[in-house]
């Protein structure tokens, strides 16, 4: 009995240096412009002639609901506010693969620009992802909604 005194806590000295916290991403680069692993989150396009610019341009995979087999939409979202006024594009890709060209064909593939809560679908288009590394989805769009268009389109977002 009186080993057991002593073995517990010789055990227990031993383990406390098991119990230090490894340094871990707390001191690594968040989403920066040029480090050479993220991307320079933006889209730019040009809106019935004038240039429409956002640095704030966000992507996510969207699985399905129920199903394991590893299918996701894409959506891309960004929202430039100047002068007061509030615009939006998003993109929603069906059953997203990777680089390709995906037509616009609502409601498979589609495109949208907001003004403030007006909502313009796109009825033509298409946008082409070009690369999509473990960092970054680039690529370029174009696309005709109601009466605006959307033209010279390129998008830079973090990969989802």
């Amino acid at each position: 009995m009186r080993r057991l005194f002593i073995v517990i806590p010789v055990l227990l000295f031993c383990s406390f240096p098991a119990c230090k916290k490894a340094p871990g991403p707390a001191n690594g680069n968040s989403v920066q412009p040029n480090n050479n692993l993220d991307s320079t989150v933006s889209i730019s396009a040009t809106v019935n002639g004038a240039i429409w610019q956002t640095d704030s341009a966000f992507g996510q995979l969207v699985q399905y609901s129920g199903n394991d087999s590893g299918v996701a939409n894409l959506l891309i979202t960004a929202t430039n506010k100047s002068n007061g006024n509030i615009t939006t594009i998003t993109f929603n890709l069906t059953n997203f693969t990777g680089p390709s060209t995906y037509k616009i064909s609502p409601p498979v593939n589609m495109a949208t620009y907001y003004i403030g809560n007006q909502r313009h679908l796109a009825l033509q288009g298409v946008i082409v992802v070009t690369s999509d590394t473990g960092y970054a989805l680039r690529g370029t769009f174009n696309f005709t909604a109601d009466t605006i268009s959307v033209a010279n389109g390129v998008f830079n977002v973090a990969t989802p």
